[in-house]
């Protein structure tokens, strides 16, 4: 896989990698926690910007694992990167797995799979709660841009930037 190992992480081939996604199933999806916060009434749209942080983890449970996702979006006004507000927001999914998470290497299996395939099952929940999150807030609509298949480049995994848009 084209993935960055961390250091002593063993990559699994594209063929064990595709056996482990094959044996997962789907469980369950949970809010494990969210944070909204608005500094200003609405902001100009035109006038800010959005940086968005992810990170991914995961806990072994009975069966399979949780893996952990945690989002923050931050807007901030262009000229001055002053603060405007802030969504945070972490969800688990549960997967039923044939391999077992406790078993050596599957720190492997994780690192490709939270580059590849738990981005795309994560990021319609992560763009729904967005959207309705900045409604909440009486700001104008924000819709996230859909997720491409296969690992972002380097310089976006921890940290993406793009402009706020209304329809």
């Amino acid at each position: 896989m084209s993935s960055k190992a961390e250091p002593n992480i063993q990559l699994p081939t594209p063929e064990e990698y595709n056996r482990f996604v094959e044996g997962l199933g789907l469980r369950r999806v949970r809010l494990i926690e969210a944070h909204i916060r608005a500094l200003e009434p609405m902001p100009d749209p035109t006038a800010s910007e959005v940086e968005l942080e992810e990170s991914y983890t995961f806990n072994p449970v009975d069966g399979g694992f949780e893996a952990v996702g945690s989002f923050r979006l931050r807007i901030a006004n262009r000229e001055t990167q002053a603060e405007q507000g802030v969504v945070e927001v972490s969800f688990g999914f549960l997967y039923a797995s044939e391999r077992n998470p406790a078993a050596g290497g599957f720190e492997g299996y994780f690192q490709v799979f939270k580059e590849v395939n738990l981005p795309i099952n994560m990021w319609p929940f992560v763009r729904e709660f967005v959207h309705n999150a900045m409604s909440r807030m009486d700001w104008p609509p924000f819709t996230l841009p859909l997720r491409k298949v296969g690992p972002a480049p380097a310089r976006a995994r921890s940290r993406s930037r793009s402009k706020a848009r209304t329809p």
